[in-house]
Order: structure tokens, then C-alpha cells, then sequence
């Protein structure tokens, strides 16, 4: 049977060689030499925008260099715009200091979603180059109207080539099913992805107008995306200060879970599993962010010092100690709510994670389907994790036995519908046991300077989302 990581070379093989077959062809199609001032200020923009790729959900990077792929594509052709997208993804990912297989399969899966695309539309075609660009408006807008359907298909397939390249070379190096890596990754942003390639029709046409009104398009192209980098950069530093106070949240959770180490983990656990759970219920992906951010921060509360005697007691609580500790999840939702991004449906299911199907939680007592979907779904979570752990009192149960107690209390404590999914879902009971064998866990940095084994949060999830159009990138 072959392994994942041979079948990872075989596919970056493919690309690697359909790349080839994509340039050879594009050379042939003979679209004549741009110029080596154009090519150097095409790749060097390009080059630059890769630099502020942002994190993805899962072990990928997206950047904004795509529309200068599309400028050159609708300007030079299938080869000299295959050549600037390869060559401008290889000296960036060099850069970066990426491992020869990644910096390969990046530049190929690129020019085979760009040169391949100019190919497909010339054989359905379309002009080469694309577009005929004049700095008569009228003439303009009526090139624009003729190919404007080329150009959409050739956006469609750029990003559905992309998207799964990224995907499948994700998922079968990380032992994750593809599915999933391209909902996490990819679903969600087409919409985003294919109204900013239009861009790439606005700068090749700055670039056109430049070069007939001032003879140097390359200069005012590359004045033009100036304020795009600038932008870029405002962006980031905003990215990197939002990210700071969930961090401190985050912090804050590790603090928690310190005091008592019959808890520790048991936010990511939960977290998981949450997510798990959410994905089977065809939950949006924001929606997915929100339930696992909600679930991450559930406990938050239980920071403030009047609830850490409560959490070293190991004898039974009293009633006035078990109300005490019931008002976590008020304070936990007040926490939360610092973060302007948490307000609504995080801060709501914070809130609410405790409050029962049949109305008898806290600290509303609000009964079914008026208790938010997160919070319903953390309070599977956070029970089944307390049952599947070991504690002071009694070991932890097998999975079974977690699934008899979920069914038992199925209409009373838990939504009935989501009891049903947790039972017949092949794929949260592997997550179940997954998270108590240990084996659901991923390398994360420890404070002691060595690595630790976690149960880590996707990437970008805590750090926040972004909903600026993005190429990807392994």
C-alpha cells in the first residue's frame, strides 16, 4: 500500500510536470516578449505581496499576489505569464525559507492554474493575449464586454485548481480527510477570491495606460499597487493587535487550567470536539470559528481568585460553594465580551453553555432551541470530556459508556437531535477517541524551549479570521 508521503511526491510530480507541459505549450502559442522591465516589475509586486501571506485554517498560507498573476496572464500569455507566476512564487517561497518540495509544488500548482486557464480559454477561442487594452474608454468597454466571460472562466478555474491542489497535498500530509482542509481553507472565500481577481483587469489596464501616455507602464504599474502594499501593511499591524487580546485570553485559559491539573487541556478537548460536532450539524465555516472559539473560552470566568479554592477542593462542594461556581458563565461572557469581534453569538454561547435542554441550567434557565446551537453543543462537549478524563473520584469511562450517559439524558440535559448526531456519526466518535487515547495531537512550542504534545487549535482561529481574498499556498 503506498504511504501518504510517497503519495504527496506523486502528486507534486504530476503538477511539477504539468507545469512543464503548460510553459512548452504556452511558448509555442507564440504571444511575443513583453520586455525584461515589465517581467522584473510583474515578479518583484508579485514577490512582495507573497510576503504578507496570512496563516490559513490548516498547515497553508494565502496571499493577495494573485492579481498580479491575473494582470500579467490578460497582458503577456499563457508562457511569459506562467514564467513571472513561477518565478515570483519560487524567489518568495526561497525566501521564506521553505523545504525544495514546497517551493516546487507552489510555483507549479500557480502556473498550471494560470497558464493552464489561458490555455483552456484559447482553445475555447478567446484571444491571446486576452485582452486588447486602449486607453479609449469606449473602445475599452467594449474589449471589456466581449471577454469578460473569458476572463470569469479562467478566474473559476485559477482558484478551483488552486484550491485543490493546496488541499489534497494538505490533507495527505497531514493524514486529514480532503474534505475537511478545503472547508476550512477554501470554502467560504470563492466569492471573495473571484471578486478580487477582477482587480487583476484594473492594474493591467493602469499598467496599458502608462506605458501609452508616459512610455513606461512598468513604473505606473508599479506606483499603482503601492497604496495596495501600504494597505497590506495597516492591515496586518490591525491583524497583529486583534490577535494580542485573544492571545491574553488564551493565556488566561492555560492559567485556569493550571490550577487544577485534572483540567489540563480539557478547554482544547472540549474545543475539538465541539468542532467536530459542529461540522457534522453543516454548520457555516464562520460558524464553526465561532463555536470552537466560544468552546475554547467556555471557562474563562473561573480566572478570578474567589473560584480557586472551589477548583482544589476535592471533597464534594457545598450549596453555597456550587452556586458560587455556577456564576462562571456570567462571568466568563462578561470576559469575553471585552473583545469587541466576541460579542453576539461567542459571547452568547460563553454564556449560555451551561443551560439544559429541558430549562433546570444556568444561569438564564432558558429551555431548547432558544439556547444558542454553540452553547448546546458545548455542553455535549464539556460532559463528554469531564466523563471521558480521568478525576480524583473516579477514572475516566470508555466511550461507550460516555454515549449510554449522552442517550440516558438525551431531551433533558442535551438537545435530543444533537445526542442522535454525536451517536450515529462515525466521525465524532473517532474524535472522542482520538482526544481520550491521546492520539488527537499535533507538535505546539512548550515555555521550556522543547515541544509538547496538544490537541492545538486550527490555525487562525483564536488569531482571528480575514476575509481579504487569498491565493493559497502549502
Amino acid at each position: 500500500m503506498i504511504g501518504n508521503q510517497t503519495k504527496v511526491y506523486l502528486w507534486v510530480t504530476l503538477l511539477i510536470a504539468s507545469a512543464g507541459a503548460c510553459l512548452l505549450t504556452g511558448w509555442a502559442v507564440g504571444v511575443p516578449f513583453p520586455g525584461l522591465w515589465p517581467i522584473c516589475s510583474f515578479t518583484l509586486v508579485a514577490f512582495l505581496l507573497d510576503q504578507g501571506a496570512n496563516d490559513l485554517r490548516i498547515e497553508a498560507k494565502g496571499s493577495t499576489a494573485f492579481v498580479v498573476h491575473f494582470a500579467s496572464g490578460v497582458l503577456f500569455g499563457p508562457f511569459w505569464a506562467g514564467l513571472i507566476t513561477g518565478l515570483s512564487t519560487a524567489l518568495s517561497e526561497a525566501q521564506q525559507k521553505k523545504t525544495p518540495i514546497k517551493v516546487a509544488f507552489n510555483s507549479a500548482q500557480r502556473i498550471v492554474a494560470l497558464s493552464g486557464g489561458l490555455l483552456i480559454l484559447q482553445a475555447l477561442g478567446a484571444p491571446q493575449p486576452l485582452f486588447s487594452f486602449s486607453t479609449d474608454s469606449l473602445e475599452f468597454g467594449q474589449n471589456l464586454q466581449r471577454n469578460l466571460g473569458y476572463f470569469f472562466v479562467l478566474a473559476a478555474f485559477y482558484f478551483g485548481l488552486n484550491t485543490v491542489a493546496v488541499s489534497v497535498v494538505v490533507a495527505l500530509s497531514s493524514g486529514r480527510r480532503f474534505v475537511d482542509v478545503w472547508n476550512l481553507n477554501a470554502k467560504g472565500v470563492v466569492v471573495y477570491d473571484l471578486a478580487a481577481s477582477f482587480i487583476g483587469i484594473v492594474l493591467a489596464w493602469l499598467y496599458v495606460l502608462f506605458q501609452d501616455r508616459f512610455g513606461f507602464g512598468a513604473l505606473g504599474f508599479i506606483l499603482t499597487l503601492a497604496p495596495i502594499l501600504v494597505i497590506r501593511h495597516i492591515y496586518g499591524l490591525y491583524r497583529r493587535l486583534q490577535s494580542s487580546g485573544r492571545e491574553l485570553l488564551d493565556l488566561m485559559v492555560k492559567a485556569i487550567e493550571a490550577r487544577d491539573p485534572y483540567t489540563s487541556g480539557h478547554s482544547i478537548r472540549v474545543a475539538t470536539l465541539a468542532k467536530a460536532i459542529a461540522q457534522e450539524s453543516r454548520v457555516s465555516t464562520e460558524g464553526i470559528e465561532e463555536v470552537y472559539t466560544a468552546a475554547i473560552l467556555h471557562d474563562v470566568g473561573k480566572i478570578h481568585e474567589e473560584f480557586a479554592p472551589l477548583l482544589r477542593k476535592e471533597s464534594k462542594l457545598t450549596p453555597e460553594e456550587t452556586a458560587l461556581l455556577q456564576t462562571h458563565a456570567a462571568k466568563s461572557a462578561d470576559l469575553v465580551g471585552i473583545i469587541s469581534s466576541f460579542r453576539g453569538t461567542v459571547q452568547s454561547a460563553v454564556r449560555s453553555h451551561h443551560e439544559r435542554w429541558d430549562g433546570g441550567g444556568y444561569p438564564d434557565g432558558i429551555v431548547g432551541d432558544d439556547i444558542p446551537l454553540g452553547a448546546r453543543i458545548i455542553m455535549i462537549s464539556d460532559t463528554a470530556d469531564a466523563m471521558m478524563t480521568d478525576r480524583p473520584y473516579r477514572k475516566r469511562l470508555p466511550i461507550e459508556a460516555v454515549i449510554g450517559e449522552l442517550q440516558k439524558y438525551r431531551g433533558t440535559q442535551f438537545d435530543p437531535k444533537l445526542v442522535d448526531l454525536v451517536i450515529n456519526s462515525v466521525a465524532i466518535r473517532r474524535v472522542m477517541a482520538e482526544l481520550q487515547t491521546g492520539t488527537a495531537t499535533a507538535q505546539q512550542p512548550s515555555m521550556e524551549g522543547g515541544s509538547k504534545r496538544v490537541v492545538p487549535p486550527p490555525p487562525g482561529i483564536l488569531r482571528g479570521r480575514t476575509s481579504w481574498p487569498r491565493i493559497r499556498a502549502f
